[in-house]
This record gives structure tokens, sequence and C-alpha cells, in this order.
């Protein structure tokens, strides 16, 4: 697999300078993702104690997550001397709107497991937790609370679909740019002993990568991330990579009592459930599709145009 020529990875060459592939991973694990990220939310809990999976809790994400973004644009510009748009942000007026149509679309996909669930019995309908706003009271908080997860999202789609992606495409083979990144990412998310949880996060992880190389920048995927983790947490309530249920939500689900954990995920949420696995090996498949119809399609276009050499 070739990415290095598709026009989103040769955006990573328009500066004076490209970070090695050595440096920029621990610049970003390392440095934004466990000191900057992590350090800014343990302060935050230790300093204004939030109730987990409140109001509040998932506010005090938005400059949590927007810092490292600020950090590494700051790199991308001043050290690699690169315009902000080349990091998977080019033509902003249709990005925009690309973004906004993504939401509907993540809170749509996460939505296909968490309904199966529900309809074969293996999720069921819960009172909301104590203190919590649900039901029409909680629809205006729930719609204003997407723009934390768009952030929260944003941030990961930045760090590493965007920057280390990008970057890798340059000096490593294609499928090695795909993989590590995605395999990072999963190991990220702390599910290295469940194996269901491994093989759907990893398989976003995939799907996102190909979802941004199908349309050269991180609009769509952005959108995408963001309402996933809104509909799976504040649409549906249930739990999102085994963090704590919200506490605003439209209404709460939770598995049933005694289903197997292999069906329903259990302390994970449905992403580690064997459900959600499937869903996202197809929603991957879906984008590899959709990435291999679009190059092609590019390749063709380019021979069309090629300048025709006489022959003596």
């Amino acid at each position: 697999m070739t990415i290095r020529n598709t026009p989103y990875v040769q955006d990573a060459a328009a500066g004076k300078r490209v970070t090695r592939w050595w440096l920029s991973y621990p610049l970003v694990f390392i440095v934004l993702v466990f000191v900057v990220q992590f350090g800014l939310m343990g302060v935050f809990e230790l300093a204004l104690h939030p109730e987990p999976g409140s109001p509040e809790a998932q506010w005090l994400e938005i400059p949590a997550n927007l810092i490292p973004s600020i950090l590494l644009i700051l790199w991308v510009v001043l050290y690699e001397r690169r315009h902000v748009k080349t990091l998977g942000f080019r033509r902003p007026g249709r990005g925009i709107l690309l973004l906004l149509l993504g939401i509907p679309i993540g809170a749509l996909m996460i939505s296909v497991p968490i309904l199966f669930l529900w309809a074969t019995g293996s999720y069921r309908l819960v009172d909301p937790p104590a203190g919590a706003i649900s039901g029409g009271s909680a629809v205006l908080l729930v719609l204003a609370l997407v723009l934390t997860h768009v952030v929260q999202g944003g941030n990961e789609e930045i760090l590493i679909r965007g920057f280390l992606m990008q970057n890798s495409g340059l000096q490593m083979p294609g499928w090695l740019a795909v993989v590590l990144p995605a395999l990072l990412f999963t190991l990220m998310h702390g599910v290295l002993t469940k194996p269901l949880g491994f093989t759907t996060i990893m398989a976003y992880a995939i799907f996102a990568a190909f979802i941004v190389l199908w349309q050269n920048s991180l609009w769509l995927i952005i959108g995408i991330h963001g309402g996933w983790n809104w509909g799976e947490g504040n649409v549906w309530g249930v739990q999102v990579d085994g963090i704590n249920v919200q506490t605003t939500g439209l209404i709460f689900l939770e598995p049933v009592e005694g289903a197997p954990v292999w069906v329903t995920g259990g302390g994970f949420g449905p992403e580690g459930s064997v459900v959600g696995a499937v869903a996202l090996i197809l929603f991957a498949g879906i984008a590899y599709l959709l990435y291999r119809r679009s190059s092609r399609r590019a390749q063709t276009e380019a021979g069309l145009t090629a300048p025709r050499v006489e022959q003596a």
C-alpha cells in the first residue's frame, strides 16, 4: 500500500523541516498525551474535584484536550514552518460542513451495536444515576455537550491521524504508517488485556486512517469521532471505553445481569463486545474501499492528464 504520494501525506513536506519519526512519536505520546493532557486532567481533578461523569467533568476535558493540540500546531508552524492547513485542515469552509455532518454519522455508527444489543435483550433501560439529568429536560445540555466530545476526539485525530500518520507516511512503508499510529492509539486506551476491546479500538483506528486518506483531511473524522463518543455517552448513557457513565443523557442503558461479557462488553461498554468489534471491522472495510476507489480514480485522472510523448 502506497500512501506517500497522496496529497494528505505530501502536505507534511510543505514546510522547511519534517519532524523525524523517532522524534514525532515521543513528542506526541510522552510529552503531549501523558505529560500535558493527562497531567492537566490530574490537576483539574485534584484542584476542582468534579463529580466523575458530570457535565463539569466533561467541560474540563475541553482545556485538557485543546492545549495539546495547540502545542502541536505551534510545533508544526514554528519548527516545521508549514501552514496549519497542511495538518489536515485545507478548505475550511467545506471542512466545517464535513465536521458537522460527521457528528450524526458517528452517532449513528455507535447506535448500530447499541440498538442491536438492546433489541436482542442484552441491554436494558435503567433509571438515571442519582443526580443525573435525563429525558426531555436534558436535551439542550446534551446538545451542548457534543462540543466536549468534538474537542476530545479532535485532539486525538490531530495528534495521531494528523501529525503522526502524515509524517510516518513520508518516512515509512504505507502499511506501517497506518498500523503503527493505530496500534499506539489502541494501547493508549488501556485495552491490552481486553481482546475484544483491543479489536474494536484497533479497527476504529484503521477506519479513521482510511477516512482521512479518502478525504485528504481531518474534518470528517473529527466529527465522526466526536459524534461516536457523544452518542455513546450522552445519548444512550452507556460506558465509553470503560469510563464512568455520564450523568447527563437522553436515556440510560446497561448490560442485562447475567448476560455474557463478550456479548455486552461488560464494564468497558459496547466497544468491548463482539457486536462492537464486528461493526467496527465492517466500517473499517468500507473506509478502505472508499479510499481505494478514490485512489484509483486519482491515478486514472493523473494518467489522462499526463502529457503524451510523441514517438519517433
